[in-house]
């Protein structure tokens, strides 16, 4: 599995398939079902990608993080940031409403493709 990048099952089947593993689908869930249970992947939806999306977690690393996604390329990005962070208690404790950091994902574009830093200066 992408150390810093997601995976679909799709992926996975075409990789078995492409390196002569026959497994099946239901395998492939029931495998990384189990593995999101024991916190070893992370699930996620991403707009514009069919099925759920799925992410190594190292060991230690926090699963509650937000995902960036760049509208030009596609690539989706773990984000800690505590700014953040402190926008996910302000909104649990005064707004009563707890967001869900795996489903929720920043779109833009990122800084490859969209030179954002030099826009914001």
């Amino acid at each position: 599995m992408h150390k810093d990048g997601y995976v679909t099952v799709m992926d996975i089947e075409n990789f078995l398939k492409e390196n002569d593993c026959s497994v099946g689908l239901t395998t492939i869930y029931r495998h990384l079902e189990k593995m999101e249970k024991d916190g070893i992947v992370t699930k996620f939806s991403v707009e514009g990608q069919p099925g759920a999306c799925f992410q190594y977690i190292e060991q230690g690393e926090n699963q509650d993080c937000f995902y960036i996604k760049c509208e030009e390329c596609g690539e989706v990005t773990k984000m800690e940031c505590h700014h953040l962070a402190e926008l996910y208690s302000h909104v649990n404790a005064d707004h009563h409403f707890s967001i869900n950091p795996k489903k929720t994902i920043f779109y833009g574009k990122c800084e490859k493709c969209g030179k954002c830093g030099e826009k914001n200066k």
